[in-house]
């Protein structure tokens, strides 16, 4: 239990690894002053008991959990228990269950993988049917949230679909049996987790260039991102982890450590003459390790100190849209919940600024306070982006609405490549009545069955509402500097979300279309009347145009026409609308806020289309029969800005002459 020094830590709780192999079970906390200690004891003497012993009150800081084990074995879940018994990958396969590997891996078929593992759990108790099909992990993953999840390069030769996660995505979180079971905190976040070959090579955080030789009771040896070669096993990338081109030893648990290395020899042989590094229980022999002339990397933690390290990972999330909002409100969120995040842009002048800056500053208006950030990657949209989506734990947007269907079609062939890896949301921060529907209809649209199929049962698509203004910096800060508001919410749809997303500012919602509603028929509206008619006036700034008496005046009258027609169709709290409509006039009058009225009344033709901002609410009040006539001067006032137009009429007489009396007015 001695503690050994490690590399840096994203939190100050303890990270759990747990390798349950085929003989010992080893269980690892990673703490945050880079050490760690580990714990050991057979594995016939069962998990949960055992851990919950050697974990005592040190169980109540585990925040993250990582499990690893040995495979392929065959383990079904069905109706919410273990169906059957556990097959482990050593046990004797009966000839008649011999099966070829299916999917991507290549994998010789000398030996038994889980497809044949399956065949012979059926032979013992019939079809699996409505039954799921996961590793010993994911098994004690699910006793841990009761969700069940699998990774594709455990499932080692499996080509079914459904269920499967990337290995370092969060699945849930500890329930409180899961807790009384374990001993582990109620609510510490689990990870999908990996196979227990994959766990050593990040335990020994093998490079490129390198061969890992895995040194335990079964050796293995092989190199990341290798091409396949004949009669080896070949794992494809998943996520974040490489590419495996390795083999294992054919010696039983007695050979002696002159055929062992004879054997590695043999194996080492195959690859490029690199440098060999070493890890595992027989990696505690000095001699054996000179004689190999590799390279001691870790002893018997390297496994489940390799899965810890993959649970206590950032999660990345991906942001589409390098602007003010993406920069200055999505990432600042994602930054504090400690998310990693890359941010992908269209626009080459923003990216190149971007690239060449070591990050940005945030300039909260309220209280002065200053927060730098730095992007992961910052890339243009035109370049390949199936790594980076495949990285992806969870996918935002902030780009603007015109451009979300022509980002769907560029965007649907590699999201499509990640969601054969697992569940997905996207996260859309756009001022647009519907862009979940749009963004989803556009996937779809031309997409093969095999994708649809994808999109439609693996993909969350969410709408969320920016309440937070971002604003251009001051002439004496930072061109890359972001001016905000101190708001902290970014509510969104809860009920599509196929992934647990816990993250600190973000809402979620149930029956969301309305509230989305609600925002672009209240703020939105809002502010649409109060900048038409402030540019009409000759105002330059928002706040200015919204702290003119009459302006103030007939901005709010028209948020309470609206708000009236919510109330009807929606059942909103008439009181709670009132505040509202309220606090969304106070926003713009906020001087702190030097928001420019341009920025805000630009793309006039999308804002006047018939489910925005201003029609929206209009044609809401005339379903429910309600005076509309004061959003009929923003109209009026709107069709007044440059590059203005609107399909269809309305009567908008009377509201031009009212605008007119409005600008000979004293105020204005």
């Amino acid at each position: 239990m001695n503690p050994h020094h490690l590399g840096p830590h994203m939190s100050d709780s303890l990270t759990l690894g747990i390798d349950i192999g085929t003989s010992s079970t080893k269980v690892l906390l990673l703490k945050s002053d880079s050490t760690w200690e580990m714990g050991t004891w057979p594995t016939s003497e069962g998990l949960w008991n055992q851990l919950r012993n050697w974990l005592g009150e040190r169980g109540k800081s585990v925040s993250r959990v990582g499990i690893t084990a040995h495979g392929p074995s065959a383990v079904v879940i069905r109706d919410e228990e273990l169906c059957g018994r556990i097959i482990p990958w050593h046990e004797p396969l009966p000839e008649e269950c011999q099966r070829p590997p299916q999917g991507e891996q290549r994998l010789p078929e000398t030996r038994a993988w889980v497809p044949a593992r399956l065949a012979q759990w059926e032979s013992e108790n019939g079809p699996i049917g409505m039954g799921v099909a996961v590793q010993i992990k994911d098994f004690h993953n699910w006793e841990l949230t009761g969700v069940i999840a699998r990774d594709r390069r455990s499932m080692r030769g499996f080509g079914g679909d459904g269920y499967f996660r990337l290995p370092q995505s969060v699945i849930g979180r500890v329930t409180e049996e899961g807790s009384k079971k374990s001993g582990i905190a109620e609510g510490a976040e689990v990870i999908c987790g990996c196979d227990d070959l994959t766990a050593g090579v990040i335990g020994l955080n093998v490079k490129p260039g390198v061969l890992f030789n895995l040194a335990n009771t079964s050796e293995h040896v092989g190199e990341i991102n290798g091409d396949y070669q004949e009669g080896m096993s070949w794992l494809p990338p998943l996520g974040e982890l490489p590419p495996l081109c390795y083999n294992a030893t054919t010696l039983g648990v007695n050979a002696n450590t002159i055929e062992r290395n004879e054997a590695i020899l043999e194996l080492r042989n195959k690859f490029p003459p690199y440098e060999m590094w070493i890890g595992g229980g027989l990696a505690l022999e000095q001699q054996l390790v000179e004689d190999r002339n590799a390279i001691y990397k870790a002893g018997q933690e390297v496994s489940v100190l390799g899965v810890a390290q993959l649970a206590n990972r950032k999660p990345l999330a991906v942001i589409f849209g390098a602007g003010k909002v993406g920069r200055g409100f999505l990432a600042q969120l994602l930054n504090r919940a400690g998310w990693d995040f890359s941010l992908v842009d269209s626009h080459a002048e923003t990216i190149e600024k971007l690239q060449d800056s070591d990050g940005w500053d945030i300039h909260n208006l309220a209280n002065g306070e200053t927060e730098r950030l730095q992007a992961k990657e910052i890339i243009h949209s035109d370049e390949d982006l199936s790594r980076l989506l495949a990285e992806s734990d969870l996918v935002l947007t902030s780009m603007g609405a015109n451009h979300l269907i022509s980002w769907a079609e560029m965007i649907r062939e590699p999201l499509c490549k990640r969601l054969e890896d697992g569940d997905l949301d996207i996260i859309l921060a756009e001022n647009h009545p519907r862009p979940a529907t749009a963004v989803r209809e556009a996937l779809l649209n031309g997409a093969n069955a095999k994708n649809v199929k994808l999109i439609t049962e693996n993909l969350g698509i969410a709408q969320a509402q920016v309440l937070r203004s971002c604003i251009e910096p001051t002439e004496h800060q930072h061109p890359l500097s972001i001016q905000v508001q101190d708001h902290w919410t970014l509510p969104l749809d809860g009920d599509v979300l196929r992934t647990p997303i816990h993250i600190e500012g973000f809402e979620l919602k149930s029956n969301f279309e309305r509230e989305l509603t609600r925002k672009l028929f209240t703020y939105n509206c809002v502010n649409a009347m109060v900048c038409y008619i402030g540019h009409a006036a000759g105002y330059e700034w928002l706040a200015d145009a919204a702290n003119d008496p009459k302006i103030a005046e007939i901005a709010l009258q028209a948020g309470r026409e609206s708000s009236a027609a919510l109330v009807a169709a929606y059942g909103f709290d008439a009181e709670e609308q009132r505040l509202w409509c309220n606090r969304a006039l106070e926003k713009y009058q906020d001087k702190t806020i030097r928001d420019p009225i341009e920025r805000n009344a630009r793309d006039p033709v999308r804002k006047l289309g018939r489910y925005e901002r201003l029609l929206g609410p209009i044609h809401l009040c005339i379903d429910q029969n309600l005076p509309h006539q004061t959003l009929l001067v923003g109209v009026a006032a709107a069709l007044r800005y440059p590059g203005a137009k609107m399909a269809g009429t309305l009567p908008t007489g009377e509201a031009e002459t009212r605008l007119e009396s409005l600008f000979a007015s004293e105020s204005i």
